[in-house]
């Protein structure tokens, strides 16, 4: 359903119904309403009086929220760092452990893995306990820019990520707060220049239709 609506060309038609939607198509009235609520909390979809329209999440959108992203994440990371002796990695770290156990030579993962990795990142932010970068975070980075962004990352690619992680969090468990900044900026800005790379090589790994 997400894959159909990521494919979607014509994104900026208007559906007046849940069930118009592509992905949803076929689906009792009542299901395609509550499926279209969950795709409109990832910011894949949205509505406005009554009526549909899925969102472009196009590479340049999706750079954009990951410059934003990485600018609040770097000052999280020195956050972090500065007070890791009071801080409790233990969530960070099992977000960290789930995704290293999906199996990386299946594209399915892709999709549940780009969620558990949105969420790794915002345990991060909430970790620094400021309240306005959370605030700001939650508002303006939401999860559809990790499941777009996704659809441009191989499998191989996707999974050595998470080696930067572990650098990540083992320099906040220091306190190094530089080093904490320069590595979470340095993991976004990866990925934001892989997701370039493959979009002007028009590269998608989600399946197509129909898949």
């Amino acid at each position: 359903m997400i894959f159909a609506v990521l494919r979607e060309p014509s994104k900026r038609r208007r559906y007046d119904s849940a069930a118009d939607i592509p992905g949803l198509q076929g689906l009792d009235p009542a299901e395609a309403e509550r499926l279209a609520l969950e795709l409109i909390d990832l910011s894949l979809i949205a509505r406005d009086h009554g009526r549909y329209t899925i969102i472009d999440w196009s590479v340049d959108r999706i750079t954009e929220h990951l410059a934003l992203a990485g600018a609040i994440q770097a000052m999280a990371a020195a956050e972090v760092a500065a007070c890791h002796g009071k801080t409790d990695f233990s969530h960070l770290e099992a977000l960290n452990s789930a995704l290293k156990a999906y199996d990386d030579m299946d594209v399915a993962n892709l999709l549940q893995g780009a969620y558990i990795d949105y969420q790794w990142h915002l345990e991060l932010v909430r970790l620094s306990g400021n309240r306005a970068a959370l605030a700001a975070y939650g508002k303006s980075v939401p999860p559809a820019v990790w499941i777009a962004g996704a659809n441009y990352f191989q499998l191989d690619e996707a999974r050595s990520s998470l080696v930067e992680h572990d650098r990540l969090i083992t320099y906040m468990k220091a306190g190094d707060t530089l080093r904490a900044r320069d590595a979470v900026s340095f993991h976004v800005e990866e990925a934001a220049a892989q997701i370039r790379r493959a979009g002007a090589a028009r590269i998608e790994s989600y399946p197509g239709k129909g898949t």
